[in-house]
């Protein structure tokens, strides 16, 4: 079990509020392509040096607190830039909004 540090979701406890909201996923495309997260998985997510966010094939799980402690950087074995680990939660909902929004996988594996 990874520990839960100061402003990272406890286990279990924290859905995305903004899965489904048009206007944040819009938000959260600004936010990933300023963060720079396009670099790694494409500008429409299809991948590249990194996995694609668009697929259902997710290495450490799809859940919203899993993809959440693997932006922050709170995972063990994680190859996501550290540097996300300051970034502002909100933010980070936004962003995961946004990958919610381009999911093309088996809807029967969707999990948020």
């Amino acid at each position: 079990a990874v520990p839960a540090s100061a402003g990272a979701p406890a286990a279990g406890a924290h859905k995305n509020k903004y899965t489904g909201d048009k206007a944040a996923a819009e938000q959260g495309r600004a936010l990933y392509l300023q963060y720079g997260c396009s670099g790694c998985h494409g500008v429409g997510g299809g991948g590249g040096m990194a996995p694609p966010i668009t697929d259902d094939q997710w290495k450490f799980g799809s859940d919203d607190e899993t993809l959440f402690k693997l932006i922050k950087g709170q995972l063990p074995d994680q190859t996501m830039p550290r540097v996300y680990a300051e970034m502002p939660e909100d933010d980070v909902w936004k962003i995961l909004a946004y990958v919610r929004s381009q999911y093309a996988g088996d809807p029967a594996k969707v999990n948020w």
